[in-house]
């Protein structure tokens, strides 16, 4: 469905735990959003789902809406084939909203590609993850301000972006941050230290807190990066991960390791990488 203030894309699956395995239990689209590809790498326990926007961007007044659900012990790992690019604007922002829903015993890989905020952008962009108790979530969010191969900073435009985390209705995380024209977050030490591309993996096991022992591993994993920042921190039940970079490539690059070692350790399954990573 279009409009004159833009494209409005719609997608909610469904998924459930049966005796053959994971299953898509209901799918529903509308416009420009839906499934590319399930594949089962990992065999039937765990299918690999591909989420496609066939635009590859939104402009100003688009809005994108995924609403993801898992019942009691399905497993999931969702990614996406590409970025999602947020082109110039003129005027209105546009929306990009995630909903994932957990139940008891679930678990869910959520692993899109970057977004790339191009200057004179403005969009909002929220995730919000509900677990049920005894549910696991890995999930990470890729930021690029700007286009650093053109060296055209994130000079212009304003993004707002938002991801929250609760366990049974009550908030694990809640993160905010919104750049824009003459933001000092983009260069202040503090924030995004003149780094264009900002990335935070976020681990949640089904139960209990993190060991101490998985964030010293983890930081042993991400070593010290060749360019950029990365630091690992535990908050009782959460453990987060956070890059600053130069390029997406590298800091993909160090996200993608820290979901192998977390996989195995929070979700108990080995951290098979999607083929479409390999494309």
């Amino acid at each position: 469905m279009s409009s004159r203030d833009g494209w409005l894309g719609r997608l909610s699956l469904s998924f459930e735990s049966t005796p053959h395995g994971t299953q898509l239990a209901r799918s529903a689209h509308e416009g420009p959003l839906r499934i590319q590809r399930v594949l089962y790498p990992e065999g039937s326990a765990c299918p690999h789902i591909y989420l496609l926007h066939p635009p590859g961007g939104v402009v100003g007044g688009d809005r994108l809406e995924t609403r993801v659900n898992l019942a009691t012990g399905a497993q999931v790992l969702l990614t996406t084939p590409a970025a999602q690019k947020l082109y110039r604007s003129a005027g209105a922002a546009s929306e990009i909203d995630s909903v994932l829903s957990l139940s008891a015993g679930a678990s869910l890989d959520w692993l899109p590609s970057e977004t790339l905020a191009f200057p004179d952008a403005r969009a909002r962009t929220s995730t919000r993850v509900e677990l049920a108790p005894d549910a696991g979530f890995i999930g990470w969010e890729i930021t690029c301000y700007g286009m650093p191969a053109r060296a055209e900073k994130f000079d212009r435009g304003r993004v707002a972006s938002r991801f929250e985390l609760y366990r049974e209705g009550r908030p694990l995380l809640i993160e905010a941050i919104e750049l824009g024209q003459g933001s000092e977050l983009l260069d202040e030490a503090y924030a995004l230290r003149g780094e264009p591309v900002v990335a935070t993996l976020y681990a949640v096991p089904p139960s209990g807190s993190i060991p101490s022992s998985l964030v010293d591993d983890t930081r042993s994993a991400l070593g010290e990066p060749a360019s950029g920042l990365c630091s690992v921190s535990s908050l009782d039940e959460l453990l987060v991960v956070r890059v600053l970079g130069p390029h997406v490539e590298g800091v993909r690059a160090l996200l993608i390791r820290a979901w192998q070692l977390l996989r195995p350790a929070l979700l108990a399954r080995p951290a098979v990488l999607p083929r479409v990573w390999a494309t």
